[in-house]
């Protein structure tokens, strides 16, 4: 499966058009005028449209190879369309958040994408859990819908749920990692407290949300958050709080209790 293809399958699920190869004249055009001199050889003056050169575009086998490969079974069952490299890392994260909640209790999820938290559950406490997603991308919460049909996936802006919207746990499996908000103006580590702030007002006993890190210096898309400077502030704001950085070296998760 091409690049291209798997690009293309990331940028559908969050509304975006389909990436195009641009022509290379476009890229290296710049620099081509930079380099060559200003005559050819035989004093013959250079003109722009001696530097114009054949766009690379797909070919018609691999466009069919994207059209065939994306399907709506990718949309419902990839791991990679929210986030995870597979299910087994997925269920880990899930299984990281369990650790502080008694599996008895409610949940609202922040930034549910198909609402995975419920199959985790299921599988992993064979009954099905007292859950309520919250999602802004229309396609995934779709997704969930029809994989869960009996479940309360909601198709809102978590800062525009109802105020009597509650549950005893506030989680948020990596959600602030990525910004698919249409708000330029508010900064990614203010966007992730009120986030948090959020979460707080809609839980009972506490909330849990696991952020990248950026301890390890790692170059890989994601907004990443000091964890030090997350605790102190945290404390600040909440008193009762944790922080687990034991699950790995670029994520970690803030517990802050009620």
């Amino acid at each position: 499966m091409s690049i291209i293809n798997t690009i293309n399958r990331l940028r559908r699920t969050v509304g975006l058009k389909d990436y195009t190869p641009k022509a290379i004249n476009d890229q290296i055009t710049d620099s081509v005028t930079q380099t060559l001199p200003d005559t050819m050889p035989d004093e013959t003056p250079i003109d722009d449209d001696m530097l114009i050169m054949e766009e690379f575009a797909p070919l018609d086998a691999e466009v069919a190879e994207m059209d065939e490969a994306f399907d709506e079974s990718y949309l419902q069952y990839s791991s990679e369309v929210v986030g995870f490299g597979n299910r087994e890392q997925q269920w880990n994260a899930y299984r990281s958040i369990m650790t502080y909640i008694n599996p008895d209790d409610s949940f609202i999820d922040f930034g549910c994408g198909r609402g995975d938290f419920i199959p985790f559950y299921m599988a992993e406490y064979n009954e099905t859990p007292n859950y309520i997603g919250i999602d802004l991308n229309e396609p995934l919460i779709n997704a969930g819908k029809t994989l869960y049909p009996e479940s309360e996936l909601i198709l809102a802006d978590w800062f525009n749920i109802d105020d009597d919207l509650k549950a005893d746990w506030a989680i948020n499996v990596g959600s602030c990692n990525l910004r698919y908000d249409a708000d330029t103006v508010q900064p990614d580590e203010e966007y992730t407290k009120n986030t948090i702030r959020q979460m707080y007002n809609h839980c009972n006993n506490g909330l849990i949300i696991m952020l990248a890190s950026g301890l390890p210096g790692l170059q890989d898309g994601l907004i990443d958050h000091n964890p030090g400077e997350m605790l102190n502030w945290a404390q600040k704001e909440f008193s009762n709080v944790a922080l687990d950085h034991s699950m790995s070296d670029d994520v970690f998760c803030l517990i802050i209790y009620k």
